[in-house]
């Protein structure tokens, strides 16, 4: 996108897109994700270009369901390929890349 004197404007971001497939079995929950972007090289002055990025994700989760609570077990394993990436319309991508390889476990007891 470009400005009446033919400049771009700043943290434009990227053509980008998310794909995911929940996919339910019984109490169980798989979650493949796919994020990504193309690069952004129409950049204002001071700006920085950033390059292209794919990044895969995985969730899943347990239900324990009982008659007044369920427990629920959960598994968020992010940034798969420890892709190193900077997101364009960050105000630090000149400082800090994105977060790399991680793995989150996590319990939940929820009443009802």
């Amino acid at each position: 996108m470009l400005t009446a004197t033919d400049e771009a404007l700043p943290r434009i971001p990227p053509f980008h897109g998310r794909v995911e497939v929940e996919m339910p079995f019984n109490e169980l929950t798989v979650t493949p994700e796919l994020i990504w972007a193309t690069g952004q090289d129409e950049v204002f002055r001071d700006e920085n270009p950033t390059d292209g990025y794919a990044v895969l994700n995985f969730k899943t989760s347990y239900i324990l369901a009982r008659t007044h609570f369920a427990h629920i077990f959960a598994l968020n394993a992010y940034n798969l390929t420890d892709q190193l990436y900077r997101s364009h319309t960050s105000f630090i991508k000149d400082l800090a890349p994105e977060i790399g390889r991680g793995i989150k476990l996590t319990y939940s007891l929820r009443f009802f």
